[in-house]
């Protein structure tokens, strides 16, 4: 591959005879994706990510309007049944903004026909929406008032009360057989939230008695319950593995509920949190036979953005669009969201403008608007979107985030810890949260707390890059860069081809003295797409501090034709202009020198520099041609005398010749 092909853009193709970049992509190996060895095949996902494609991206066609309906249909009637709250809420939110042209088209709903879009189903279950939950026996009034009162008590979040009252009637109703053994879960997960959500400063762990899941789930196993004609037990039984950490048996219980039930969204959603990787995940869609109409390629939607593959689950989303799924907020927000996460906040704003216009009362995922806006520094749209929010809901969550943001904007620490804790108390299992009170925390050098709101993100999420880089930061800022470099690199692995986390490793490795490693850090974060504009800047000063300034010079040139016209890098510039100046002019390139001293006249504070370079050239000059004249003046000399000690030569011999000729004569 030549030197021109190497680069993507007319800048970068200009610069051929720049090869430092080039050759040190090409000891580093372009930093493979970690676990992956250099020489070793790329996989198929490998190759997805460098031709910009979703490895699932197959030409799928038009969303059947009737069968999309079906299954949505089916999905909010079983979860409101079974007061399911969230997942009620999810479903008739999409029913209620699918294109007009979808009702016209679908004539009937699912609960009027005999079609059977399912092999699984029974034609009874698609008649009859409440038949997976009918009683096997009638029962007497007084129990079918309790456990209506009960479904009443789940709404009121009263989990005890509830189960307390269901026990009664579980031997005679199927339903709330299954209501029952939910209600204990969610009695005791939100005990567990609560305890989970004290104080974050000063947090103990006590040795605690066996776990109330633990007992739930042995008591579900011992009445065999997985292999229930009703799926939704198997589903409760993976929440439970998934709270006793037995990932990989969740795992394996929410990928059975699929094959069971393809269209059990809940258990689609709990698989994008568990699967181990994207191919995975792709194989699973694609090999299983599963015959869902949309819920499958949503949830490579979801997957991909967990794994941050954030480009692609936007063109994974973008084709539900084109397949018909418009003017939905679900999607316009993820779509967002992971516009945010790729530092593309101009998008994201816009996006969530969108959603807003659309419903202004939406607060799902709106923390990630105020996250945008604040690293924009947008603080008057921050400050307007904070007053609306908490007037519309002050006790949400995504509203203390928002709240907790315009502090955080306007400096003021502790208020936003405040409301960060706040956020913490009623959603303390979202990993983000965490980091951000963290963030708060080391601004006010509250090191111990800091630690302790970052350890918990990766407790939630060890996969989420930014609980690792908090603590590498942390540690960084202690001058631990031993420390440093474990939670960098950590980093790093969850989020391979982010330039940020390759610059901060790559200044970890130079502070401990690995310049090979620091240098191939600094080259991959270019390579990959610097996003904050540092990396050439690093790499150039690596050089600089170790005395190589030949290479050095190579990479501040790099530097200058990539962001000579990027305002905030003016004093970066200014420096590299002023170092390449005064390298030329030492290695005696005086062409080179006047060009960049020529360029120090733009800059004020180098204007001095490019006068004084200016004028050494000219000594340099004015020397050079009196050496030259003298140089001449002697060849002159020396010719002239060179001459006339030829004629003499020539003389003598006229002078031999004659007095020869006499000497004959005679």
């Amino acid at each position: 591959m030549s030197a021109d092909k190497m680069f993507s853009t007319p800048i970068e193709r200009s610069l051929n005879r720049l090869t430092l970049i080039q050759q040190a992509a090409a000891r580093s190996g372009v930093l493979p994706a970690a676990g992956q060895f250099r020489n070793s095949k790329l996989s198929p996902f490998e190759v997805s990510q460098m031709s910009g494609v979703s490895i699932s991206m197959i030409e799928r066609g038009k969303i059947n309007s009737r069968e999309f309906i079906q299954e949505l249909e089916w999905f909010q009637q079983e979860t409101s049944t079974r007061c399911f709250i969230d997942g009620e809420m999810w479903t008739n939110e999409i029913l209620a903004y699918i294109p007009n042209e979808w009702l016209v088209e679908s004539e009937t709903t699912v609960w009027h026909t005999n079609v059977k879009p399912f092999v699984n189903d029974s034609l009874s279950s698609i008649t009859s929406p409440s038949s997976s939950t009918q009683r096997e026996d009638v029962t007497p009034k007084k129990d079918s008032y309790s456990s209506r009162f009960a479904r009443t008590l789940i709404k009121n979040k009263d989990f005890r009360r509830a189960a307390h009252f269901l026990e009664k009637t579980i031997k005679d109703n199927r339903s709330d057989h299954f209501l029952y053994y939910r209600c204990l879960f969610l009695a005791y997960y939100q005990e567990h939230l609560e305890n989970d959500s004290e104080g974050v400063e000063r947090k103990t762990s006590f040795a605690e008695e066996k776990s109330p899941f633990s007992t739930l789930y042995q008591r579900m196993i011992d009445e065999n319950l997985r292999e229930n004609d009703d799926v939704w037990f198997e589903y409760l039984m993976g929440l439970l593995e998934v709270q006793l950490g037995l990932k990989v048996e969740a795992e394996k219980s929410f990928r059975s509920v699929i094959i069971r039930e393809p269209r059990h969204w809940l258990a689609w959603e709990g698989l994008s949190l568990l699967i181990c990787d994207i191919e995975d995940a792709d194989t699973f869609v694609t090999s299983s036979n599963i015959k869902s109409v949309w819920m499958s390629d949503w949830f490579m939607v979801l997957v991909l953005q967990r794994f941050h593959q954030h480009s692609m689950a936007i063109q994974k989303a973008e084709q539900l669009v084109t397949r018909g799924m418009t003017g939905i907020p679900m999607i316009i927000t993820k779509i967002a969201a992971c516009s945010n996460a790729r530092h593309d906040h101009d998008q994201a704003i816009a996006n969530f403008e969108d959603v807003r216009k659309i419903d202004p009362y939406r607060l799902t995922d709106l923390h990630l608007l105020s996250d945008s806006l604040y690293i924009r520094n947008d603080q008057r749209q921050l400050s307007a979107l904070a007053m609306e929010v908490y007037k519309v809901h002050k006790f949400r969550w995504e509203t203390c985030c928002i709240v907790a943001n315009y502090h955080a904007m306007r400096r003021d620490s502790e208020h936003a810890i405040k409301f960060f804790q706040r956020a913490l108390r009623l959603n303390p299992g979202f990993a983000a949260l965490w980091v951000l009170i963290g963030h708060e925390f080391m601004e006010m050098k509250n090191n111990a707390a800091a630690c302790v709101s970052y350890r918990r993100a990766i407790e939630i999420d060890p996969a989420d890059h930014r609980g690792w880089y908090g603590l590498g930061q942390m540690y960084d800022i202690m001058k631990m860069p031993a420390y440093s470099l474990y939670y960098y690199q950590e980093a790093q692995k969850c989020k391979p081809h982010d330039s940020r986390l390759l610059v901060a490793l790559g200044e970890v490795y130079s502070k401990l003295n690995r310049i090979d490693d620091a240098e191939k850090c600094f080259t991959g974060a270019y390579l990959f797409g610097d996003v904050e504009g540092n990396a050439l800047w690093n790499l150039a000063k690596l050089h600089e501090k170790y005395s190589d300034n030949h290479r050095a010079a190579q990479v501040f040139e790099v530097f200058l034709v990539v962001y000579e016209h990027v305002t905030s890098a003016e004093e970066k510039i200014i420096y590299a202009v002023a170092f390449l100046a005064n390298h030329f002019f030492k290695n005696d390139n005086f062409e080179k020198a006047g060009e960049f001293a020529t360029k120090c006249m733009a800059y004020e504070s180098i204007c001095q520099e490019g006068n004084r370079l200016f004028r050494e050239i000219s000594k340099v000059h004015r020397r050079e041609a009196e050496k030259a004249a003298e140089r001449a003046r002697r060849s002159g000399e020396g010719t002239s005398s060179q001459g006339a000690a030829q004629n003499d030569e020539e003389g003598g011999g006229e002078e031999e010749m004659s007095e020869g000729e006499d000497d004959l004569t005679f």
